[in-house]
């Protein structure tokens, strides 16, 4: 497994947002920022063509970083429904399972071509990238349906430190320097819980990245409708 420096993927939500964009760039320019280059993320979501027995609802995202164009990432989804203990009206609640699966280029195709699932929607994440002193910062637009950009995403890679929690404190400051007054929403909010559940180490890799792009995708298609 490929090491890499803990990351913090953060979505902004504008009414604006190409001049909010503008705006972040701008900033980094501002605080000293060298650039880097472009940074995409391309992420694809299917939906199970026929559901396995016990479960409610079975969906996979395709993920492919420019950081490294030659490996993919697969998150399988597994949701099943479950009563709650003692309810008197039968509630239930969903709980799901998550599976992440690293392939190369051929491995993916061969995924996306076999008959169990069936691609629903695609979204990419486009912008570029810069230095900032310790920090990588990519600053990229999310697009989905008719390349209208519906979110920011903010990708904030501190070089020196390889395991979580210990610089989340260092990414809150960091956003409230480079977006102040700004609301910020994180995609996942316990890092280290989300992380274990998926049978992830605290020593951080582009496989820890690829989740928190997966659940931005995940929140801003659902806005995209």
């Amino acid at each position: 497994m490929e090491m890499t420096g803990c990351t913090r993927v953060l979505i902004i939500q504008e009414s604006h947002t190409t001049q909010k964009y503008q705006e972040l760039v701008e900033r980094l320019k501002h605080i000293g920022g060298q650039k880097l280059g472009r940074h995409v993320v391309h992420c694809r979501f299917f939906n199970r063509k026929l559901l396995t027995e016990g479960y409610t609802n079975q969906r996979m995202y395709m993920l492919r970083m420019s950081q490294n164009e030659e490996l993919v990432y697969a998150v399988l989804v597994n949701e099943r429904a479950r009563n709650l203990g003692g309810s008197m009206n039968g509630a239930e609640q969903s709980t799901e399972q998550r599976m992440l699966l690293e392939y190369g280029l051929e491995g993916a195709n061969i995924l996306q071509q076999s008959e169990i699932y069936a691609s629903k929607l695609d979204g990419q994440f486009e912008g570029v990238r810069y230095a900032v002193g310790d920090f990588n910062v990519s600053i990229c637009a999310f697009m989905s349906r008719n390349n209208i950009p519906r979110g920011i995403v903010v990708e904030i890679q501190y070089s020196p430190c390889y395991e979580f929690p210990a610089v989340e404190t260092l990414f809150d400051e960091f956003i409230q320097m480079l977006a102040p007054n700004t609301t910020i929403r994180k995609p996942i909010n316990n890092l280290t819980a989300y992380y274990q559940s998926v049978g992830l180490s605290s020593v951080y890799s582009l496989k820890h990245t690829a989740l928190q792009y997966v659940e931005a995708f995940n929140i801003l298609r659902k806005l995209d409708k």
